[in-house]
C-alpha cells in the first residue's frame, strides 16, 4: 500500500515512491560532504573533526529498532573505511559499538530532556572507544595509545556535544524523527 509506513527507521518513511530512498540517499551525500570538509577544517586547526558517522551511528540506534539499527551503523562505519578513514572495518566496529551502546542506554531514558543527546553523544563515543581498544588488545597492534586517548577522545567530546544538535535536525530530516518510548522495541 502506498500510505503504509516503512518499519525499517521507525515507520516515518514512506513504503514506496522516490521518498523512500531519496530522503536517506540525500542525507548520505550530506554526510560524506559535510564530514569531508569538517576534517579539512579541523586539519588545519590541528584538532580532531566530529565523527559525523558516528553521530550517524547514533541517530540509527534512536530511529529503529536494535538488529537494523546495528546493521546499518556497520555499513555506515565501514563507508567511513571505504572512503579512507582508517583499517578496513575498523571505524565499521567502532560505529556498531557506539550505536550498540546508545541502544543499551535507550531502554532506560525517557525520549524527552535536554539530557537525551548529550548522553546518547557520549555514550556512541565511549562505545567506539571501547570498541577500537578491545580490537587494538586482540590484534595485538599499537593503533591506539594512551597518548592518542589524551589527545583525540576529550577534543572530539567537546566537538561532537557541539555539532551534535545540528546533526540531530539534519538526520531528522534525512532518516526522520526519533522513536518515541512507547516505540522502543
Amino acid at each position: 500500500m502506498i500510505g503504509r509506513p516503512s518499519p525499517g527507521l521507525g515507520g516515518h518513511l514512506p513504503a514506496r515512491g522516490p521518498g523512500r530512498w531519496l530522503r536517506p540517499v540525500a542525507y548520505g551525500l550530506v554526510l560524506v560532504a559535510a564530514q569531508g570538509l569538517l576534517s579539512r577544517l579541523a586539519d588545519a586547526v590541528g584538532w580532531p573533526a566530529p565523527d559525523l558517522f558516528l553521530l550517524t551511528g547514533l541517530a540509527l540506534g534512536l530511529r529503529a529498532a536494535p538488529l537494523p539499527a546495528l546493521l546499518l551503523a556497520y555499513g555506515v562505519g565501514f563507508g567511513q573505511d571505504l572512503l579512507g578513514g582508517g583499517a578496513l572495518g575498523l571505524h565499521a566496529a567502532g560505529v556498531a559499538g557506539g550505536t550498540l551502546l546508545v541502544l543499551l542506554l535507550r531502554r532506560f531514558l525517557s525520549d524527552s530532556g535536554v539530557l537525551l543527546l548529550p548522553l546518547t553523544v557520549l555514550a556512541a563515543l565511549l562505545g567506539e572507544w571501547l570498541t577500537f581498544m578491545i580490537l587494538n588488545y586482540w590484534l595485538r597492534s599499537g593503533l591506539v595509545t594512551v597518548d592518542l586517548l589524551v589527545r583525540t577522545v576529550p577534543p572530539q567530546l567537546l566537538l561532537l556535544l557541539l555539532v551534535a544538535p545540528l546533526w540531530e535536525a539534519v538526520a531528522n530530516r534525512g532518516l526522520g524523527p526519533r522513536l518515541g518510548t512507547q516505540e522502543n522495541p
